[in-house]
């Protein structure tokens, strides 16, 4: 028997992650204006991870992993990146586990405007960068 979602499944988890990806992103700009750094930050983690899940979904044809590792993720995709994304989505990786359970969620050196600011540009860079190549827009 075959597990593997049928078609019209597919387009629904496509449409799912790319609705997420875009929900995560203004959610991290909302947490941003309001000076949360940390919670800024791993939205913007959260917005990679949807946006490779879509684009996981839509080269695979299958329900995409239950992991949250970025790179892994990226890997899983079987897509060629430029290195500056590649950069990008281990400094955005970062975030997913420290803004949230370690001291370093309340150090400012890490989690503050300028920091916060340059990871959310940085995001959208990738966001867009996979948007275009894969022609995600919805």
């Amino acid at each position: 028997m075959n597990n593997r979602p049928k078609q019209n499944e597919i387009k629904a988890q496509i449409q799912f992650w790319y609705k997420s990806a875009m929900d995560n992103i203004q959610t991290a700009e909302a947490l941003l204006k309001s000076k949360r750094y940390n919670f800024s930050m791993f939205m913007c983690q959260q917005t990679v991870e949807a946006v490779l899940k879509c684009i996981f979904v839509k080269l695979k044809g299958d329900r995409p992993p239950y992991l949250h590792r970025l790179p892994r993720l990226l890997v899983l995709t079987g897509i060629k990146v430029p290195s500056w994304i590649d950069k990008i989505i281990l400094r955005v990786d970062a975030h997913y586990i420290k803004a949230r359970y370690f001291g370093d969620r309340f150090d400012h050196r890490i989690y503050n405007r300028k920091n916060a600011s340059e990871l959310m540009g940085s995001t959208k860079k990738v966001l867009t960068w996979f948007i275009k190549k894969l022609e995600l827009e919805q």
